[in-house]
């Protein structure tokens, strides 16, 4: 059925996954991609204090640009009315997606002269529209989603130039080099692979002066962009990049964050991926590398996995960058694999198999939040909207600033906050408890917490349903952030007095 669907239809199926996945996965994949963009721009906007962000920002050390477009998505849309932060987001996500698939879906068109069969090809797009990850992916205001959409949109360009064999200062050329360049200031890592396409162009390709030319002038201007946008960041003129590599290499602050062998992503990507279709997908990978040894996608593929196999600090969203090239190699060791062996029955059964638990694992994968925390900071937002007197009080032991959720881009600035304190060294204010008012728990496994004093509670918001946290096996819920909101009521035997 898949392979007969028409190009239009995978292409419609592809954007609804990806809109619906760009306003059901709300929060973030990685801390990164909130707390060194969104927050940087928030600060920016002057709402919160430089100390309230994490310690790349002291150290001058993450790149301007993705903050720079944060800001400016947030001051759009505050221009046309916008002021809630998820849609503010939402419509972010909205244009990474239509990004991504405006690259990779031009890139597969230019690859279909290195497959051999129309129902490969055809497989190759379906793996970029709907593997379980893929909407998922597409859809992140991520350093690793930005870096790549520009990295291979400026490859592209420049592949198609240099296939023209004509030696001339163009335009599609100058836009090849500011992209390629541009995706490094979205993602210093991307270098590996920009390494493995300079060794292409000087002994594959070999450019003409003039090409050269118009690949320097782009890659200048993106330098003045991506080294404007870290002045406009940190107030001074810096070098990020290599306070970068000093802070995370040379001082091996990167490796405080967990060290891997060599090895790891081999054991670990296949795991990440959802086996048993990613075995067999990383496998057909790996052949469709050995047969296009010379491609350019290889050149960049292979010394950005070696490089990223070196570093000691390892990650799977490391890779996420060569989601496009994964595809192409996959259908293409596919292809490699018929030529020399015979598709069994038994293969065609297990990849049925697959293509369902794909499908069910995608449909949780893009209506579930990326980070539950997000979701109680979507609740409180929209709380404040039908509940404006309301305040919400946030029981914690200590003082904390922005405890719990720690995201003070997506805090209403119209909501009432205070704390209320478990610890008796510390005083709470009874007076300023009113029905109507909330109070967030962060610690409900021991059971439901007692109301203060004249007042009792109605839960009016919990991630976890009640039928989910019945079952504790392997004992999850102590390593899950299970929280729970309610709101305080006047009993009715105090309001019959």
């Amino acid at each position: 059925m898949l392979p007969n669907l028409s190009d239009r239809t995978l292409l419609i199926a592809g954007a609804v996954l990806c809109s619906i996945a760009a306003w059901h996965t709300i929060g973030y994949h990685h801390p990164d991609e909130h707390f060194q963009i969104w927050e940087f721009a928030n600060y920016k906007l002057g709402h919160i204090a430089a100390s309230d962000l994490p310690w790349e920002y002291p150290a001058q050390m993450r790149p301007g640009l993705q903050p720079f477009l944060a800001y400016s998505m947030i001051v759009a849309a505050r221009g046309v009315g916008i002021d809630n932060p998820f849609v503010q987001v939402f419509l972010t996500r909205m244009l990474c997606w239509a990004a991504a698939l405006l690259v990779y879906w031009n890139w597969f068109a230019w690859l279909e002269r290195d497959l051999k069969s129309p129902v490969t090809i055809r497989w190759m797009r379906i793996g970029l529209l709907l593997f379980w990850l893929m909407p998922y992916l597409n859809v992140r205001f991520s350093s690793e989603n930005t870096s790549a959409i520009c990295f291979f949109g400026g490859l592209l360009l420049l592949v198609q130039q240099i296939e023209s064999q004509k030696n001339r200062f163009n335009w599609p050329l100058v836009a090849a080099g500011l992209l390629l360049c541009l995706s490094f200031f979205f993602r210093y890592q991307i270098a590996f692979a920009a390494i493995g396409l300079m060794a292409w162009l000087l002994l594959q390709a070999k450019p003409g002066l003039f090409q050269w030319m118009a690949l320097a002038t782009g890659a200048l201007l993106a330098l003045g962009l991506g080294f404007a946008a870290d002045f406009w960041l940190y107030g001074e003129w810096v070098c990020a990049p290599y306070n970068y590599f000093f802070s995370n290499i040379m001082e091996g602050k990167a490796a405080n964050f967990g060290v891997s062998p060599f090895w790891w992503y081999l054991t670990e990507m296949p795991i990440a991926l959802l086996p048993p279709l990613s075995l067999a997908l990383l496998s057909f990978c790996a052949l469709g590398i050995w047969r296009k040894p010379f491609h350019v996608l290889t050149w960049c593929v292979v010394p950005f996995l070696l490089a990223h196999s070196l570093v000691a600090h390892k990650e799977v969203r490391f890779l996420f960058p060569m989601v496009m090239p994964f595809f192409f190699f996959a259908v293409l060791g596919w292809e490699v694999f018929k030529e020399k062996f015979e598709v069994k029955n038994w293969m065609i059964k297990a990849f049925r198999f697959c293509i369902w638990l794909n499908v069910i694992v995608m449909v949780f994968r893009i209506l579930i939040p990326a980070k539950e925390m997000a979701a109680y900071a979507k609740f409180l937002w929209n709380w404040e909207g039908k509940h404006p007197a309301s305040t919400v009080h946030f029981v914690k032991k200590e003082p904390l600033n922005h405890f719990p959720m720690n995201m003070p881009f997506y805090e209403n600035p119209e909501q009432r906050q205070l704390a209320w304190y478990t610890d008796p060294l510390y005083k709470n204010d009874t007076t300023a408890l009113h029905a109507g008012d909330l109070m967030f728990f962060t610690d409900i496994q021991a059971g439901a917490p007692l109301p203060p004093p004249g007042f009792q509670f109605k839960q009016v918001y919990e991630y976890y349903p009640s039928w989910v946290l019945s079952n504790n096996t392997n004992n999850w819920q102590n390593r899950t952030r299970i929280w729970a909101i309610y709101q305080l009521e006047i009993p009715d035997e105090v309001i019959e007095r």
